[in-house]
This record gives structure tokens, C-alpha cells and sequence, in this order.
């Protein structure tokens, strides 16, 4: 302890006014008790009278038999501490780096300009938004390229995510390197589900290294190509929109978890009906060919099996959202979940109109009774329920 002590107590005592600089008390530190050697003692009491000469501080010694030594230090005058440490003012520095993203990065997209103006009002309020500090500005003019580029891109853009990514901000690992702070602010904004994992939200939002093909089964035709005798097809995700019916189809079932679409499509499927295997929330290639299949002539209902769930709840809500037509549970209903399934909490409540295909098990969820069931637990089975449909 020296010197570079007490410079670090003085620091201290101007960090805590940065924090709070509307505080009506000035702010003290307690001094070292003990120092290695007297020399290092001696130059820490040096340094501290140095400051008290120039009218930063006051240094306030012991009682009795300790009145030589340096009990605590308290903060005098904010500016000629500054002064004498050298030090610039966080607010100079806030509005330093303000200026330094304004003209570093001017974004496209409406939320991309406001998330930067609420890392600005952020900073020079003495805040971290997106726990980015005005003194990690490169970060912040990263964060805000990597945000635009995603929110500016095209549907319809098949380009894979690092490929984007060096194309439109020439760093290829950009987007996946500011990932986590793109969702959450996203999800913080409404246009991606809460609950969506990172890797989810990135397939819904079409940025994968690789879009996973698109996996479905049934009387379908692609390119003039009748794919209905095979067990199942994987199509290319740019391709899997333009899917179309090679027959009369009695039904669309789309299925959450890999292991029940292979036992599905080899145990239940029936020569009229097209499966789809979503992989939990659907990519956005899947949710492209869902939102194709449902605009067939003919098609007025979507049938969905995934788990019994909060997460699979909110999957069947999701493809809801996607389609302009209902889409109804299969295998998914509370008297099998309390047959086969297992308790637990409660999921958070999710509040549905009476009479959505939906809200009866939202309700069982949402109660003390809920029972949960992984959908593999089940046997497959056609659905029945719906009238054929050409």
C-alpha cells in the first residue's frame, strides 16, 4: 500500500460521485489499517496531504494515541480532484463516446435508431443499457450494425448467417457475436416470443449457418417431382415454399420433436395426410412452407402435436400465429396429460378467449393440477377428426 493506494481511494471517492452525483452529503473512505512498511505509509500520507493542499480533500485523523494517523478520507471538491488526479469527468467522457456512435453508426431500421438513442440517454445518465458502458463505445457501434443488419433483412434473403453477416457488416461472426443482446432486445420489444431460446430465435428469424432442410411427408410435389412414395422428404429451405399438393389431402398435421415425426410417418400416417416436422418453434423456412400448405385449395385446419407444456403451448400459439387458419391440438389435451403425464408447477398463465382451440389447455397449465407430457411418451395415431379435403 502507497501511493497507487491512495490515488485508487481518491478515484473511489469520484466513482461514488459519478454514481450518485446529485448526493447532498460529500462521500468519505476509511483509510488502511495497516501498511507493509513505514516508507509505504509515509507515501500514502503524502499523496493525501498533496491533494488536501489543493483543496480536494480532507483528511481526518485518529483520536488520542492515533491522532497522527490518517483515519478517513472525504471529498472536498469533486473538480480540483479531478484536476489533481488528471482524471476527465464520466459526463465528458458519456458525451465523448455519444459522439463518437452518432458518427460512427447511423442505422436504417426504426428499432435499430431506437434502441441507439436509449444507449445515448443511457449513457449520459450515468447508465450500462444492454450492459454496454459509454467506455466500450466500439462495442456499442457493433451492437447497434449487428441489430440493424438483422432487422433490415428480407424474408425472403436465403443467404446463410455468417455469409449475411461479413456481407452486410464485413465481419462475418458479427451477428453471432452480439446474438444474445439482439434477441433480448427483441423479445424486450415484442417481435420474438419470450420464451424462445437463442438458437430458436435466430432459426425464426432466418439466421442459421445453415438452414436445416425442411422436413415433411404426405402426397406432395416439388419441381413436378411426386415425392408422396417416400417416407419422408428433406426439401432446401428456399425451395420448401413452393411445395404443392399431388392429391386429395384429408389432412395437415405439423409435429414438434424429431422422434415422434420418424414414429408418425412410418405408424400413422395416412395415404391423404402431409406431416411437418417443425423442430420445436419452426425456422423460418418451416414457417414459410406451413404458411403455403395452409393457403391450398381446400385446407381449413392445421392439426399440431408437441408436448404438454408451457413450451409446447406457446409452440402451438406460435404456429396460430403464423396461419390463416385454426390450428388444433392432437394428442395434446389435459385428460391425457393427467393420464400419462407427470406434475409440476404451474406454468405461467396464459389467458385465451373461451372457445380458442387452445384455452382448455392453457387453463390445465395454468392451474395447481397441472401435469406435464413429453410427447414421446405417446403412440402416434391419425388424426380423425377431420372431414377429406381435396
Amino acid at each position: 500500500m502507497s501511493a497507487s493506494k491512495a490515488r485508487d481511494i481518491l478515484g473511489t471517492l469520484l466513482d461514488r460521485v459519478e454514481r450518485v452525483p446529485d448526493r447532498t452529503r460529500q462521500p468519505a473512505e476509511r483509510a488502511p489499517a495497516d501498511f507493509p512498511s513505514a516508507a509505504e505509509r509515509a507515501a500514502f500520507d503524502r499523496l493525501l496531504a498533496d491533494a488536501e493542499r489543493q483543496g480536494a480533500i480532507s483528511v481526518v485523523k485518529g483520536r488520542g494515541e492515533a491522532q497522527h494517523l490518517t483515519e478517513r478520507i472525504r471529498l472536498r471538491d469533486a473538480v480540483r480532484l479531478y484536476e489533481f488526479l488528471g482524471r476527465i469527468p464520466a459526463v465528458e467522457r458519456a458525451r465523448a463516446a455519444v459522439s463518437r456512435l452518432w458518427a460512427s453508426v447511423a442505422p436504417k431500421h426504426t428499432d435499430a435508431v431506437g434502441a441507439r438513442d436509449s444507449i445515448i440517454d443511457g449513457w449520459l445518465r450515468g447508465q450500462r443499457p444492454f450492459s454496454i458502458s459509454f467506455e466500450q463505445a466500439d462495442q456499442a457501434v457493433e451492437f447497434i450494425t449487428a441489430l440493424d443488419a438483422v432487422l433490415a433483412r428480407d424474408p425472403m434473403d436465403r443467404r446463410d448467417l455468417r455469409t449475411y453477416s461479413g456481407q452486410t457488416t464485413g465481419n462475418t461472426k458479427l451477428l453471432e457475436r452480439y446474438a444474445s443482446r439482439i434477441i433480448n432486445f427483441l423479445k424486450q420489444i415484442g417481435r420474438l416470443d419470450a420464451d424462445l431460446s437463442d438458437n430458436e430465435a435466430m432459426a425464426s428469424l432466418g439466421l442459421e449457418k445453415f438452414s436445416q432442410p425442411v422436413l415433411l411427408a404426405g402426397p406432395v410435389r416439388l419441381a413436378g417431382v411426386d415425392l408422396a412414395g417416400l417416407v419422408y422428404v428433406g426439401l432446401p429451405p428456399e425451395q420448401a415454399p413452393a411445395i404443392e399438393p399431388a392429391g386429395a389431402i384429408r389432412s395437415i398435421i405439423t409435429i414438434e420433436n424429431l422422434a415422434s415425426f420418424n414414429r408418425h410417418v412410418r405408424e400413422a400416417l395416412q395415404a391423404d395426410d402431409v406431416v411437418v416436422y417443425t423442430g420445436g418453434f419452426p425456422s423460418r423456412a418451416v414457417a414459410a412452407a406451413l404458411v403455403a400448405i395452409s393457403r391450398w385449395p381446400g385446407i381449413t385446419r392445421i392439426h399440431h402435436w408437441g408436448d404438454i407444456d408451457e413450451g409446447g403451448l406457446r409452440i402451438a400459439l406460435h404456429l396460430t400465429s403464423l396461419v390463416s387458419i385454426p390450428v388444433l391440438p392432437h394428442l395434446m389435451s389435459p385428460a391425457l396429460a393427467r393420464l400419462h403425464g407427470s406434475p409440476g408447477k404451474a406454468s405461467r398463465k396464459i389467458d385465451l378467449l373461451p372457445g380458442h382451440p387452445w384455452q382448455s389447455l392453457a387453463t390445465f397449465l395454468g392451474g395447481d393440477d397441472a401435469r406435464f407430457l413429453e410427447q414421446e411418451k405417446i403412440d402416434p395415431v391419425p388424426t380423425t377428426t377431420v372431414e377429406a379435403v381435396s
